[in-house]
């Protein structure tokens, strides 16, 4: 294990103190990662403390790390504007990471939800970004949530255990059916539509634009590299997949990027919140931030492995405080 320390930092964002925690590795061996944290009531120690383990993990590999409070989220000034208005955000904390680490090659945004969403409109907008790590990417609308539910519900047709719920009562049908009489009702008005592309003199990222549109325009223009981290068992990977299945436009943004890796969690949920799933999130991760090209379908090699008794982000409790 390389020796790390930690860090903490304040730096400014448009008048407004932005409070985080770089990882420096005394051996730097990687790209450092910048953790964007989802909106909410979440802060730079990630859902179940995932970000903090994560990065005294990676940082004992040699990947340098930083962890930060965006505008309006735990102990940062400013207002919260959603994950759609962070780009200053981004900006600053970037800044801040390479003035912290400046032997870094390049950084890697890495974000999950609606997190993953605002790398997606960002991250072509910073040369030092040449990747990003998308965890169950957020691309929520009527239309792609009704195609999930369907899939989903088409699915608990063909399972036992759901109609032994129907005939308990245990379930009420009515959500399900609405969502069927809505998706129906859409197909029937369905018309043609233009692909909806900026024109050329559009602006170069129109805020006042659908997020989804931003979102895939993001993609687009982004030249770097891409980890997809997929969850088997959340809705919003489903509404991701049949997305780019049934738009062309997502399907040609994908090519875009120079390489673009994925990596499925089978039982996973949308939060990755169990321990194992977690573990596994995380030499994902460290593989691909170590080698880009690795099968990210191999086991770890035993030196890489994370959560040894020896590693302190295996205790939750060490290191800096759950809320500073």
């Amino acid at each position: 294990m390389i020796p790390v320390t930690e860090v903490p930092l304040v730096f400014d964002c448009e008048g407004s103190a932005l409070i985080g925690m770089a990882h420096v590795p005394e051996t730097v061996r990687a790209r450092g990662v910048v953790f964007v944290v989802a909106g909410g009531s979440q802060y730079r120690g990630g859902m179940c403390r995932m970000q903090a383990q994560m990065a005294r993990r990676w940082a004992a590999l040699g990947i340098p790390v930083m962890r930060f409070d965006h505008r309006g989220l735990g102990d940062s000034e400013g207002t919260f504007v959603g994950f759609t208005g962070i780009e200053a955000d981004l900006g600053a904390a970037i800044e801040a990471f390479v003035q912290q680490v400046p032997g870094m090659t390049g950084v890697v945004l890495w974000g999950g939800c609606d997190a993953a969403s605002a790398a997606l409109i960002n991250a072509w907008k910073f040369p030092q970004v040449t990747g990003i790590v998308l965890g169950n990417p957020w691309v929520h609308s009527e239309k792609t949530a009704d195609r999930a539910e369907m899939l989903h519900f088409g699915q608990r047709l063909r399972d036992k255990r759901f109609w032994l719920k129907v005939v308990r009562g245990q379930y009420n049908p009515l959500p399900a059916l609405g969502t069927v009489l809505r998706s129906l009702a859409a197909r029937l008005k369905k018309s043609p539509v233009a692909a909806g592309r900026p024109s050329a003199d559009a602006p170069r990222d129109d805020p006042a634009l659908p997020a989804l549109e931003r979102m895939r325009t993001g993609l687009s223009r982004f030249k770097g590299d891409v980890l997809l981290l997929m969850s088997g068992r959340s809705l919003v990977t489903k509404e991701f997949d049949l997305l780019v299945a049934a738009e062309p436009d997502w399907q040609q943004a994908l090519r875009a990027p120079r390489r673009i890796s994925r990596h499925d969690v089978l039982d996973g949920d949308q939060a990755f919140s169990t321990i194992a799933e977690r573990e596994e999130v995380g030499e994902v991760t460290a593989r691909w931030m170590l080698d880009p090209n690795a099968d990210l379908g191999a086991k770890p090699k035993a030196n890489a492995s994370a959560g040894t008794a020896t590693d302190p982000a295996a205790d939750p409790s060490a290191g800096e405080p759950a809320h500073a």
